[in-house]
């Protein structure tokens, strides 16, 4: 078995923006503000999580290119959850490369069986790829994408998955953020690829609730990982965090979670009206300067989506 050598990234603390090597064979991918991961297996085939929307294929190949990395060589894509900016560009990308397998949950593979909801995916890719200005991304027609749109191994809670002789990805069932939301530990690294049930990392000092779903169901979620000792935390957003900044991300998000919903309860109790309330809670939490606009419509939807469950608590 080859030794695996991890970077000395594995003991420093780090926030990672930019595209480029986290640990050994471990690479964090950014378009813009939003966030993929992938892993290089020893004999060169590639694993990446959540690969984006259509628009966001050819620029993920220009980043492989960048990287020296073989974009032909992408063998299985890991989905996280099924929202159109994180995997609706995977028909593309399996048109690609057609020996792709894509993973995901039974869950995730009943939902993409309704027509009406792979319709919603298609004409969200198609207003991202406006939105964003590509002309140069192909539109696939809805039958290619309905097609392509489907998970290929169902993964079950703690299912591990060899990439090769040294490195394995473990699913962990997170919901939260969606009924569906899967993390991914990579091993030995102990790094988890997540999606918004683990909130935003807004910076050092501040960690913003994700549970768009529930709330609740987002900190049972977090608190799975207690017991793992975590060495970084892959975010869908904004970038990756490492050492102390990923241990004490695990710690503020619980903690800012009930704290916002106490906080709202005496706000109500004190006479603020609702307006006032949602000001204060957008600006505390869900603002950022990124112009990544899939970065900006998350934020939005969460903070919507949060609010509704404020409301119904905190009443």
């Amino acid at each position: 078995m080859a030794e695996l050598v991890t970077s000395c990234f594995k003991r420093v603390t780090m926030f990672l923006r930019a595209s480029g090597l986290i640990y050994e064979r471990l690479y964090l991918i950014t378009l813009g503000a939003t966030c993929r991961y992938a892993i290089m297996a020893e004999h060169g085939d590639i694993a990446i999580s959540d690969p984006g929307a259509s628009v966001h294929v050819g620029a993920l190949k220009e980043r492989f290119d960048r990287l020296k990395l073989p974009f032909a060589n992408i063998r299985q894509v890991f989905v996280t959850h099924l929202d159109a900016d994180r995997i609706a560009g995977i028909p593309l990308l399996r048109k690609l490369v057609p020996s792709l397998k894509v993973y995901g949950t039974a869950a995730m593979h009943k939902q993409l069986a309704d027509s009406s909801f792979v319709k919603d995916l298609y004409e969200k890719d198609k207003n991202l790829s406006a939105m964003l200005g590509s002309a140069q991304t192909e539109l696939l027609s809805f039958d290619e994408f309905s097609k392509g749109l489907k998970i290929d191994k169902h993964l079950v809670e703690t299912d591990s998955i060899q990439i090769d002789e040294d490195i394995t990805i473990r699913s962990i069932s997170t919901p939260g953020h969606r009924p569906h939301s899967l993390a991914y530990l990579v091993v030995p690294h102990e790094f988890a690829i997540v999606d918004e049930t683990f909130g935003y990392f807004q910076g050092r000092n501040l960690a913003a609730p994700g549970g768009d779903m529930n709330l609740h169901e987002a900190l049972a979620s977090i608190r799975k990982f207690n017991d793992i000792q975590l060495n970084g935390i892959g975010f869908s957003y904004a970038g990756a965090v490492t050492g102390a900044l990923a241990k004490r991300h695990l710690l503020a998000i619980p903690q800012n979670t009930e704290d916002l919903i106490k906080e709202v309860a005496k706000a109500r109790k004190d006479g603020f009206t609702e307006t006032d309330i949602g000001e204060q809670v957008r600006t505390a939490f869900y603002t950022s300067s990124s112009q990544d606009r899939c970065h900006a419509e998350s934020l939005e939807n969460t903070f919507t989506a949060v609010m509704k469950q404020l409301s119904k608590l905190t009443n």
